[in-house]
């Protein structure tokens, strides 16, 4: 009743902040221990933390930390440990104006005193380390380094509280990484270690489940576990405390975590090997995921012979030599434990048949050859001696390249092929593949027309390939079986040709891939009308003998043969009516020239109006 009437007196904590600032040191000392005793349950914590003035509050009971008069320091440094209890008093100490000052007296307060000072203010900084807030400020300061040093001292005095409450500040501090690294840099840390193993046998249970709770906390994290393995005594003393008949319950749990952390690396399972083909092996391990959170190197070898060392669990050996015995074993490590070798896995690879050939195609086509091509198989097993093509179930080509050709078929006809790639163990799996030849028709050149000119002459077309074979290089015409043109033109003039003689031309199409002849197209020269006449004329028979005189029935039959001519369209020169041919005149050889030469010009004109 009497404190809840105290709890609502407004002028209360006005009254006290007042006295924290007097100058009677008794009064100043019971101000503070009021202040104690106000915040030591829930209710008087928050009463006091809601008040107004708590900022100036804390400010006055801050500077009395370091007062001449050891229990004011000591009533004042409870003060502030016992706002620290919870969480918004953590957070009102550090979010104050004055927080940077309020922890710098709290440090420089670190110690063991009679009044319990020191400890106060360790239990106080431990708190205050708990929030993020409060570590980065701590750890920011220039006086954070004497702070582990006055906590280790403070464990080493033998005082009991002090020694405690030093354990729970430095493992408030490295239960964050960053507060973790910066104990184990500070060069206190192995005399820290020291007075823990120290703790650690202590008779006094809560001593030893201090230094053991801070022993866990420094190894949860890898490079803590590997400061501890260093430690000479620090594992021997953990399995000793475990194997203690006395030893709590609470004390195990904390020494048992730390050995798992510490616990050294077993020997590990042995590598398991898997044959991929002729020419690699895969290695594979298993996994180690340890407690101490240390990353695990693995370092495998084929004898004494290392082949990788790394992170991963699985390596590929390539360039492997046939009927070779390879003994795989592997070794395992972590930063401070060079850990053990695995037991040997041994395998030799044998040469066996291959799989089948891959990509079985066609690349090249004609009317009576196809060029076959394919890849090697995915699985060689071996070296590849040769491949074998098959038409149907017959044997067609062995060969070590990768292509062949095959003549001699059918136009436009399908058939079947295989091929298989062989070791010297013997053939391996068969690829099939159907394909068809050309049409002749396609490929070769299309509309060969022949236009004769006269007696002597033919102009000769031709169009491109209705589906082209490879690359076009030429054109080859072929008049009777003899070659008259080779060139890329789609036209040539055949000249100087026999009168009244039948021509048979074809046309090639010549590509990349071969040639291709067109179907044979006939045609015939003009007949040459006097052609008895011409030769009687040119014979050479004749030419060595005097030429003798017609008869009279002869002139009269080349006359009318001369009127009749004249009379066919294209003549361009007529004689005028009356002055027909006298049949009496007499031919001499000059004058037989001139109507040879007459009727070449005849019919020549006739020739040149026929196709005009």
């Amino acid at each position: 009743m009497a404190q809840t009437q105290l709890l609502e007196s407004d002028n209360l904590l006005g009254n006290l902040n007042s006295m924290l600032k007097c100058t009677d040191a008794e009064a100043m000392m019971n101000a503070a221990g009021t202040l104690c005793t106000m915040a030591e349950t829930s209710e008087g914590r928050q009463w006091l933390l809601n008040d107004p003035h708590i900022e100036e509050i804390v400010g006055n009971v801050t500077d009395l930390l370091d007062s001449v008069h050891e229990w004011t320091a000591s009533n004042a440094a409870l003060v502030l440990a016992r706002i620290a209890i919870c969480g918004s008093g953590c957070r009102k100490l550090l979010e104050q104006g004055n927080a940077r000052h309020t922890l710098s007296k709290l440090i420089a307060a670190l110690g063991v005193d009679e009044a319990g000072c020191g400890m106060s203010a360790a239990f106080a900084l431990g708190r205050l380390c708990d929030l993020d807030i409060g570590r980065k400020q701590i750890l920011d300061m220039e006086e954070a380094p004497n702070m582990i040093m006055a906590l280790e001292k403070m464990m080493a005095n033998g005082d009991t509280g002090g020694s405690k409450n030093a354990c729970f500040a430095l493992s408030c501090l490295a239960t964050d990484k960053d507060g973790h690294a910066y104990i184990l840099m500070n060069s206190s840390f192995s005399e820290i270690l020291n007075t823990l193993c120290i703790l650690l046998e202590s008779k006094e249970q809560e001593s030893a489940w201090f230094a053991a709770m801070t022993l866990k906390v420094l190894g949860s994290h890898p490079k803590g576990v590997v400061k501890l393995r260093e430690h000479p005594k620090i594992s021997a003393l953990l399995k000793t405390v475990a194997c203690s008949p006395t030893a709590g319950k609470d004390l195990l749990e904390e020494v048992d975590f730390t050995l798992k952390k510490l616990q050294p690396l077993s020997k590990p399972s042995p590598p398991h090997v898997d044959i991929l083909n002729i020419n690699s092996i895969r290695i594979t391990w298993s996994q180690l995921v340890l407690d101490s959170g240390l990353e695990v190197t693995y370092s495998l070898f084929d004898g004494d012979k290392p082949l990788y060392k790394g992170p991963d669990c699985s390596y590929v050996l390539t360039d492997v030599k046939l009927g070779k015995e390879y003994a795989f074993k592997l070794h395992v490590s972590t930063e401070g434990d060079d850990g053990l070798d695995s037991n040997v896995t041994t395998v030799t690879v044998e040469e066996s048949v291959p799989s089948y050939p891959l990509d079985f195609r066609v690349i090249g086509c004609t009317p009576t050859q196809l060029k076959l091509a394919w890849a090697p198989p995915a699985e060689p097993n071996g070296i590849i001696k040769c491949y074998v093509v098959y038409r149907g179930d017959t044997v067609i080509e062995s060969t070590s390249e990768r292509s062949c050709i095959v003549s001699g078929l059918t136009p436009s006809k399908s058939y079947g092929f295989h091929v298989c790639a062989c070791t010297s163990k013997g053939k391996g799996g068969k690829s099939f593949l159907a394909a068809s030849t050309a049409d002749p028709g396609d490929h070769a050149p299309s509309k060969l027309t022949l236009n004769v000119l006269g007696r002597n002459e033919m102009f000769i077309t031709w169009d491109m390939p209705e589906v082209p074979l490879g690359r076009l290089f030429n054109f080859e015409l072929c008049m009777n079986g003899k070659v008259v043109y080779l060139g890329p033109d789609r036209s040539f003039t055949a000249r100087r040709l026999t009168a009244n003689t039948e021509y048979t031309c074809t046309v090639s199409a010549i590509t990349s891939e071969g040639k291709c002849e067109s179907k044979p197209v006939m045609k015939k020269t003009a007949k040459d009308e006097y052609e008895n006449t011409t030769r009687c004329l040119y014979s050479p028979a004749r030419m060595s003998h005097p030429i003798a005189s017609p008869s009279t029935k002869d002139v009269s039959e080349l006359a009318e043969r001369l009127r009749r001519s004249r009379t066919q369209p294209g003549i361009q020169k007529e004689h005028s009516p009356g002055k027909a041919p006298k049949a009496h005149q007499t031919l001499s050889k000059g004058n037989l020239k001139g109507i040879h030469k007459q009727c070449d010009s005849d019919v020549m004109s006739k020739t040149v109006t026929r196709y005009k």
